[in-house]
């Protein structure tokens, strides 16, 4: 008979020893299209080290989901990775057959997705479909995949977990269906646990609850996590690192406490301006025009036309990703006006035209 292993210990792992437990450089992904090929990611690098959390924050569109995906072996036949590594336990997955990469993923890296009620099939109860993946692939027998299946609902707090493993997803709220996701995650005791938007359609309430029990698990099990999110005011309280896409390109990384509070790209400022205060009062300010089409880019910095420090350089000339401080990095030609606290000088055109008068259509109003 096989041994249950407690799903609440990690067991040991080559993974990250003497190293990040996934590192991801210079990634590229292109999908076709019928309008032809575009690129949905371009150049994203980052590293995932075992006990920290790395947030990945942008609009919908930047490129966050794609990327993970190609991280999984997971992308449409439509998509393909055109340059780039993907290094788990010092192994490129993207050297590998699709098929040993899905394999390898499905032993250490783990997915939890955003729709639970989808991810989970509606004629099964959740004890099934927790147990047919682990005598699958752990070769346990039924009785000991079916004490392991409660044994991962209780890490993840569903309370009476005995009883509700003989449950239908229609019978949990969406709060425990995302527990329902993250324990079905957790079967294999992955190294490295990605969460694509976890608390999405959930109130405010129950998504602290869930990122509160992501954190205590990775803090448990001393894995890497991946949130991804498109709201930067999610993860201030459960990320270490932080990395802002825009049009499929990583514009901003550091660690979470100086950008929250020193951000170094305006699409992070605006960002961070957008998320509601606490005391709910005044206008909230939203980031102005929508994130570009892959397939009609702008010239220059791809955020120019909603950039609120805009200047002539950015019109015409791509950012290269920077490093402006120590640990690091801006696609911004102005990062450090910006990481100052205030805008870039203005150009000298600008800088030479007349004040504005001062009327009714000039004063007042919200320009953010």
């Amino acid at each position: 008979m096989s041994a249950v292993t407690n799903p609440g210990t990690r067991q040991a792992s080559d993974a990250g020893a003497g190293g990040p437990l996934l590192e991801v450089t210079d990634l590229a992904v292109e999908f076709r299209t019928p309008d032809g090929v575009v690129r949905a990611v371009d150049g994203l690098s980052y590293r995932v080290e075992a006990g920290r959390t790395l947030a990945i924050v942008g609009e919908s569109g930047s490129g966050k989901s794609v990327s993970s995906l190609a991280v999984l072996g997971l992308l449409p036949d439509t998509a393909r990775v055109t340059r780039g590594s993907v290094r788990l336990a010092g192994t490129d997955l993207l050297t590998l057959s699709r098929k040993a990469h899905r394999a390898r993923c499905g032993d250490q890296v783990a997915m939890v997705f955003q729709d639970a009620l989808a991810a989970l099939n509606p004629v099964h109860t959740v004890g099934y479909q927790l147990t047919e993946a682990l005598r699958a692939r752990q070769g346990l027998s039924r009785g000991d995949a079916r004490r392991r299946a409660v044994e991962l609902l209780d890490l993840v707090k569903v309370p009476n977990a005995k009883a509700r493993v003989k449950e239908y997803p229609h019978q949990f709220s969406g709060g425990m269906r995302q527990r329902v996701m993250i324990a079905s995650a957790l079967a294999m005791d992955p190294d490295v646990l990605i969460a694509d938007e976890p608390t999405t359609a959930l109130d405010v309430t129950v998504q602290a609850q869930v990122l509160r029990l992501l954190a205590e698990i990775q803090a448990e099990r001393q894995m890497g996590l991946v949130l991804i999110t498109h709201d930067l005011g999610v993860v201030a309280g459960v990320a270490d690192d932080v990395t802002v896409m825009y049009a499929g390109r990583a514009v901003e990384q550091a660690p979470v406490a100086p950008t929250y509070t020193t951000p170094a790209h305006p699409y992070t400022r605006a960002l961070l301006r957008s998320i509601p205060s606490a005391s709910g009062t005044g206008r909230l300010p939203v980031i102005p025009g929508r994130p570009p089409s892959p397939a009609a880019m702008p010239s220059g910095c791809p955020f120019h036309p909603r950039c609120d420090a805009v200047r002539d350089i950015c019109r015409t000339e791509v950012p290269p990703l920077a490093t402006p401080a120590e640990g690091r990095t801006s696609a911004c030609h102005f990062a450090e006006d910006i990481m100052a606290g205030h805008d870039p000088a203005p150009d000298a055109a600008a800088a030479d035209a007349p004040a504005p008068n001062d009327g009714p259509n000039n004063g007042g109003g919200d320009h953010e």
